[in-house]
């Protein structure tokens, strides 16, 4: 029997390895013999063969078969086993049910290696600007409690506002996915309704011609800021109303 490790998918680059098992009573070594896409070449006699870092090439089919040694016995030669190998994966990112959040609402960020499912651990970060405005990538404090794919918070707060991705590893030595695509979580306290004012009040604006928001209710207009997500994905706060 063969048996591929960590899975028969898997993505260049990663180690893999190939197991070949047999039941057979009463033999206590075995001379082990490796075929691919059944080609008589044997390319391996060990009963474990690893990639240590495996390429599109190493994708096929593979069975094993065995010969006593010292002795007349020999084994059936397995069933095939078909290893895929892919291009090095990107994490997905998720947010369920909503990332448009009030203060004591439930949300996950779920994260996945598409196509495979098997053997993962998973991190969590968020997306911050540092004092010189160049970019980083922060470790959630406590990222492990996501480590099975799920990151939970029971009950949002207006910290848990900003950007988030997550990323995969798996064996050793671990072998880690591209950055996830990027989720904004937006959370805002239990508020009068507010609304967004544009001037100048149109549905086309031109990057020549200045824009002004604001943010009016009916209570304390001088309590609500402007802050805006941009087309890099980055939540800021605006320094001025007027862009």
């Amino acid at each position: 029997k063969v048996s591929i490790k960590p899975d028969q998918h898997v993505f260049r680059g990663e180690t893999v390895t190939l197991r070949c098992d047999i039941d057979g009573e009463g033999v206590t070594s075995w001379k082990y013999s490796w075929y691919k896409d059944g080609s008589d070449s044997v390319f391996s006699e060990l009963q474990e063969h690893t990639f240590s870092s495996v390429t599109e090439s190493d994708a096929g089919k593979y069975s094993c078969y065995g010969a006593e040694r010292g002795g007349s016995r020999t084994s059936n030669i397995s069933d095939e086993v078909t290893l895929t190998v892919s291009d090095k994966p990107r994490a997905v990112l998720s947010v369920s049910p909503q990332k448009w959040l009030t203060e004591g609402d439930p949300v996950t960020l779920i994260c996945e290696v598409k196509g495979s499912s098997t053997g993962w651990t998973f991190s969590w970060y968020t997306d911050t600007v540092s004092s010189d405005y160049s970019k980083r990538y922060q470790l959630l404090s406590d990222s492990s409690r996501g480590a099975g794919g799920n990151y939970t918070v029971s009950s949002a707060a207006l910290k848990h506002t900003g950007v988030y991705m997550c990323d995969a590893k798996r064996g050793k030595p671990p072998y880690y996915t591209w950055y996830s695509n990027k989720q904004l979580l937006w959370v805002t306290g239990v508020s009068p309704p507010v609304s967004l004012i544009i001037s100048p009040s149109r549905t086309q604006h031109f990057t020549s011609v200045s824009l002004s928001l604001s943010c009016e209710d009916q209570s304390n207009s001088d309590r609500w800021r402007v802050r805006r997500y941009t087309d890099n994905k980055q939540l800021e706060d605006c320094s001025s109303s007027r862009w």
